[in-house]
């Protein structure tokens, strides 16, 4: 099982997120006929506040050459969606889900979402996803945690994943009290993560994760 992450920075005076998710979720039907969307989401706050991010899984490789290309001569051409002029740039990763991680299924758990990521030295993620590992029921005491990856083709590719769900601002500034006042997260890693970071995101109405 893989799972692409596909970033969009969206280009000035083109329409912004609402005209992107409106070309892109008027003709999703097509391309759910091939493979089935994790999430979809854009940024509220962040290192880029332009962005639009979704989530897509696969069972491997040659399972999302064939959707991609299948979608892309669907008889209908309405894939892809006509969006390209939106954006100025793209950033696409290969993520693998930790082993301790639940399926990506959709589900309807949060208004507010969080993307974090921790960069690790060269050889320290095995290390680091064992902490996750370990910490995570005490994290997911207070509300579950949908994602956790590692990066296995990327522009960093010592980088953990980690994408958590909130009912809505509140219920995060809750979260993270609780977890100011608790030592057991963030987990404690063998190796300090050398720098980390984090997108809040806000879902698609036709999201599968919202």
């Amino acid at each position: 099982m893989i799972h692409e992450l596909r970033t969009y920075t969206l280009a000035r005076g083109t329409g912004g997120v609402r005209e992107l998710e409106r070309r892109f979720g008027n003709n999703l039907d097509i391309r759910l006929k091939y493979s089935k969307l994790g999430g979809f989401f854009h940024t509220e706050i962040g290192e880029d506040s332009t962005q639009v991010v979704h989530i897509w899984p696969y069972d491997g490789y040659a399972n999302r050459a064939e959707a991609r290309e299948a979608a892309n001569k669907d008889d209908s051409n309405r894939w892809p969606p006509g969006i390209a002029e939106l954006f100025a740039k793209q950033q696409v990763e290969i993520l693998l889900p930790a082993p301790f991680m639940r399926d990506l299924e959709p589900q309807q758990v949060g208004r507010i979402w969080e993307l974090s990521w921790f960069d690790f030295p060269v050889g320290a993620v095995p290390g680091a996803l064992e902490a996750v590992g370990q910490a995570l029921p005490a994290r997911e005491a207070l509300y579950p945690v949908v994602g956790c990856w590692t990066v296995e083709v990327g522009m960093v590719t010592n980088r953990i994943y980690l994408l958590a769900p909130f009912r809505d601002w509140a219920h995060r500034d809750e979260v993270q009290s609780s977890l100011r006042a608790d030592t057991a997260w963030p987990p404690k890693f063998p190796v300090p993560a050398y720098t980390s970071g984090s997108k809040i995101l806000l879902p698609a109405r036709w999201s599968p994760l919202r």
